[in-house]
């Protein structure tokens, strides 16, 4: 008699291996600092996380920088919890945890982008589109990265997946996990809210009240959210979250892709570093006139293509949110459909399959740098070694967000470009916003409002602004250490005379 639990029966050994490829490859080097890619998001999430290890509360997702209390209310902080939960389980560092939630993240997507693509074009079909998703450089960047939205992209393809199976016959249970798979993924990040349409159009055609109610649902935790954040705002000590809010809602709209800087980032990162010029090429082409017969299910009910609902669904997220396409991490949402496009195109000729191993190579090409610290976060380590020898904790130092961060000490965000310091200074009530602001001012106006270290680094190429800071800082403080990592100097007026490093 076969005893085996018929789970692991249906389990294909091609699934459970590239699946495996999958997390392998972006479970490499976890210590990793967090400061690849787009640092701007990865260290507040992890400041976030950060705190709430350290009791701050669900409700009250806190940054580490002032003005206190410092809320960040753009989503609810379910990734956070989920890398804290796993920090306190498996005992790895939070960074660790935070990456090896975005790659279980990323194969749980690969797991629903099997199923949705196995069943409409084949076992071969799908086996190719997950190892172009695995490949893509932007599925490895942000599937490791200390931020949610590999968890939005995981949550909403294994809901459809679920969704797909129960509209299929799969059994009630499966409405159930598609709710929870979407609710998470949404709530992750409510730009994956596109999925609806896909849900709706595509795989319950036949069933469009329960999509409809599932959709509803499924939106319910981030809508409870986004009702709780004006409560947040206005408790919170800062002005960030008022002026995020207030940027979020004007960028929404068409008017961004007129502007020539906006189409240049999107040449930039959708042509070339997401998915390399060969993966838009081929699942663009793979998509437009590749085969799109669903293999079972009620075929009285489709009339639509998936992967170019999915698409198109996605495009129009795209193109409304036009003003925030420099970062490179929106565009994670269009991988399954070019993976899915490559998938198709694999069995119509043999120089497809000459491409897209092409393809394959182009891809880790463009990701080959994921794995390394950028050279300007090149002392990140050794420099917040040092601020932990100087600067006592609980007193505020002003420094960039990552160098806090890792220092693990609170402060002020120390911002080098006249209009990031102007933005900067404007987040403290009762100042009075203005165009632009010194680094070297802002230094001192933060003086003015409790800081009393300030820290920088010193490696990476040469910079013209952050060497005329760091003689600003040297000639109006207290120097107390000035080492070829970092410069740190208390908040006093100078004296003394540094020597080897050290004030004597």
């Amino acid at each position: 008699m076969d005893m085996r639990v018929p789970v692991v029966r249906a389990l294909d050994w091609r699934l459970v291996c590239l699946v495996v490829a999958t997390l392998g490859i972006r479970l490499a080097l976890p210590g990793q600092p967090i400061v690849e890619n787009y640092v701007g998001r990865q260290i507040p999430t992890a400041m976030v996380a950060r705190n709430l290890d350290r009791g701050a509360g669900f409700f009250y997702p806190s940054l580490s920088t002032a003005p206190f209390p410092n809320y960040f209310v753009v989503e609810p902080p379910v990734y956070q919890a989920l890398a804290v939960g796993v920090h306190r389980i498996v005992g790895v560092g939070l960074e660790a945890a935070g990456r090896g939630v975005s790659a279980v993240a990323t194969g749980l997507a690969a797991v629903g982008l099997w199923g949705l693509v196995r069943r409409r074009q084949g076992r071969t079909a799908a086996v190719v589109a997950l190892v172009a998703f695995g490949a893509f450089p932007v599925t490895i960047r942000y599937g490791r990265a200390f931020q949610p939205d590999a968890l939005m992209l995981g949550g909403v393809l294994a809901g459809l997946e679920c969704a797909d199976r129960a509209v299929r016959g799969a059994g009630r249970r499966w409405w159930a996990l598609a709710w929870i798979a979407l609710a998470i993924g949404i709530a992750a990040k409510v730009t994956g809210a596109f999925v609806f349409v896909p849900l709706v159009v595509v795989v319950a055609a036949g069933r469009r009240r329960a999509a409809l109610a599932l959709a509803a649902a499924a939106l319910l935790p981030a809508a409870c959210w986004y009702l709780w954040v004006p409560r947040l705002i206005e408790l919170s000590g800062s002005r960030a979250a008022a002026d995020n809010r207030t940027i979020w809602m004007a960028v929404l709209g068409l008017s961004a892709l007129a502007r020539p800087e906006t189409l240049r980032q999107i040449g930039r990162f959708l042509l070339i570093r997401a998915f390399s010029p060969l993966g838009v090429l081929l699942g663009t082409i793979g998509l437009v006139v590749g085969p799109a017969a669903d293999r079972g299910g009620d075929v009285r009910a489709v009339r639509w293509d998936l992967w170019r609902v999915w698409s198109l669904a996605a495009m129009s997220m795209l193109a409304l949110l036009g003003a925030k396409l420099h970062h490179e991490y929106y565009w994670l949402i269009m991988a399954p459909a070019f993976a899915a496009g490559i998938g198709r195109l694999w069995g119509l000729a043999a120089s497809w399959r000459v491409l897209t191993i092409l393809c394959l190579l182009a891809c880790a090409y463009f990701a080959r740098s994921t794995w390394q610290t950028p050279e300007e976060w090149a002392g990140l380590e050794e420099a917040a070694a040092e601020i932990k020898e100087v600067v006592p904790s609980g007193v505020w130092l002003v420094a960039v967000e990552p160098l806090l961060y890792e220092s693990d000490r609170v402060g002020c965000r120390l911002e080098r470009t006249p209009s990031a310091a102007a933005r900067a200074a404007a987040e403290w009530p009762g100042t009075a916003p203005r165009d632009r602001l010194g680094p070297e001012e802002l230094v001192e106006f933060y003086r003015t409002r409790g800081a009393r270290f300030v820290a920088d680094l010193k490696g990476g190429a040469r910079d013209e602004d952050r060497d005329a800071l760091h003689r600003a800082i040297r000639r109006r403080y207290k120097v107390l250490r000035d080492t070829p990592s970092v410069l740190i100097a208390e908040l006093k007026p100078s004296e003394g005379s540094v020597t080897g490093g050290e004030v004597e």
